[in-house]
């Protein structure tokens, strides 16, 4: 990309800070980075909260982002438009591209006090954009379409997310290695049971159930908990003994593992939540449960999702998604699979 015939060399986005799931939905838009800007070297702003491409996903981003800069509580006071805290917080003095991913009142007037050749920000409207996308506009209601959005009307032209997770081979071998008693043996079922709001969480007694009722029909039950959640165990191991419980059989820790036992389980079950999302972007066949959030806005990036809305049985509370509704999804898919990913024939 050129401004003014001079090739784009560094570029700010700014954010208000992401959790685990917020990540997730940003990377086909953080993978698309480098067909819009060609060489220049990202800096990642979260202002108001801290952002998981500093921790968690560190690991996925770093090829795409060059530098992370979070919890600096920037764009949260009025008094931050002239009291000028870029200056501290920024290794440059300037930008050649400003991307504002977010819609405060605060962050586009201080935000266009820092030099630079093009700000672009969809807020109010695209107000105080320096260049506007075609009229009339209809704004997506994905959050990755809107972040595209912002490249296509920065760039002039049409770029499109990129979509998936490349998971290193030491972790798909290390995946393999826990699982290596199952693999080939039986169908593996992935249950995730947690989230980052327990109001997003289907029962966990329902999760067991299904677990029993796949296990009459011969298969695996495996699931992914969460930091938050290990008490779990104890209370899924008095039902179900034999559950593979494969993060608390390994001192390895990385999102990267995570994705890998996605790929190798036959179908992945989960809440509305960050793990829901991880799971998802493995390509693997993913249920995702919603309650009182709104997919439309915020459903998994994978090639194979299916969402299912607990509105679509009386209500918005999780628990009306009834056991029934999800085993059979989960059996439907089993029967119907495609052939496995080649890499996993081989393990």
């Amino acid at each position: 990309m050129f401004i003014n015939e001079q090739p784009v060399k560094s570029v700010l986005i700014f954010s208000n800070g992401e959790l685990i799931g917020d990540g997730m939905m940003k990377l086909p838009f953080i993978k698309a980075l480098p067909e819009a800007f060609p060489n220049a070297e990202i800096t990642w702003l979260a202002g108001r909260h801290a952002t998981i491409f500093k921790t968690a996903l560190s690991p996925i981003v770093s090829p795409y982002i060059h530098n992370v800069i979070d919890q600096t509580g920037f764009g949260d006071k009025w008094t931050h438009i002239w009291q000028n805290p870029w200056k501290i917080l920024l290794p440059k003095e300037g930008f050649d591209v400003i991307l504002d991913t977010e819609k405060k009142a605060i962050p586009p007037f201080m935000l266009r006090r820092i030099p630079h050749k093009l700000y672009i920000s969809a807020a109010y409207r695209w107000a105080f954009s320096d260049r506007k996308p075609k009229q009339p506009y209809q704004k997506p209601l994905l959050l990755v379409d809107r972040l595209m959005d912002l490249l296509n009307v920065a760039t002039n032209r049409s770029i499109k997310p990129i979509y998936g997770v490349e998971v290193p081979a030491e972790w798909k071998e290390h995946a393999a290695y826990l699982l290596k008693d199952y693999l080939g043996n039986k169908k593996i079922v992935l249950l995730a049971p947690g989230a980052g709001g327990r109001f997003k969480c289907w029962p966990l007694e329902n999760f067991v159930e299904l677990a029993q009722k796949l296990k009459e029909q011969g298969i695996q039950p495996m699931f992914i908990l969460g930091p938050a959640e290990p008490e779990w165990q104890a209370d899924i191991e008095k039902h179900i003994p034999d559950a593979i419980f494969p993060l608390q059989k390994t001192d390895k820790k990385s999102i990267f593992l995570t994705i890998a036992l996605a790929q190798l389980a036959d179908v992945n079950v989960a809440n509305d939540g960050g793990v829901g999302h991880i799971l998802a972007s493995s390509n693997q066949s993913t249920i995702s449960m919603w309650g009182p959030t709104d997919p439309l806005k915020s459903t998994p990036n994978g090639e194979k999702v299916i969402v299912v809305k607990s509105q679509d049985f009386g209500g918005d509370q999780m628990s009306k998604i009834p056991t029934q509704a999800i085993y059979e999804q989960v059996i439907s898919l089993l029967q119907n699979q495609e052939p496995r990913p080649q890499y996993l024939a081989q393990l």
